[in-house]
């Protein structure tokens, strides 16, 4: 299955007359970026892109239960808007960055497969 996005982003046919094939895989990581990298944008009281992330501005990196509440709310909107995926969780986890000492993990179990996957996000924080 393939969004409309993913359609309409496909590179054109080469002199050959082939279309290069679809990435299914790549483009469900790529979906799982763009939710995490969406934030939820709050005009006058009434959030103008409701379905976004919440803002981590406030939030600091040692702040264990704010980290998991965003995991938590990345797993629902994933949950929401890739249904290409199963059984869907988002972690936290401890990174070797000094600057970036955290990092998500989204375990979920990917179209055709059997076992879970785990892709790693570039959290906001």
């Amino acid at each position: 299955m393939q969004f409309l996005f993913e359609r309409l982003s496909t590179l054109p046919r080469g002199l050959d007359g082939r279309q290069e094939p679809f990435d299914q895989n790549a483009a469900i990581v790529a979906q799982i970026q763009r939710i995490a990298a969406t934030g939820r944008l709050v005009g006058q009281g009434i959030p103008a892109v409701p379905w976004g992330m919440p803002s981590v501005v406030t939030m600091g990196a040692s702040a264990i239960g704010m980290l998991d509440a965003y995991a938590e709310a990345l797993r629902e909107a994933i949950v929401r808007h890739e249904p290409r995926l199963r059984d869907v969780r988002v972690e936290t986890e401890r990174a070797t960055d000094a600057l970036s000492p955290w990092r998500l993990v989204v375990s979920a179990v990917f179209p055709n497969e059997d076992q879970p996957r785990n892709v790693c996000v570039a959290a906001p924080f």
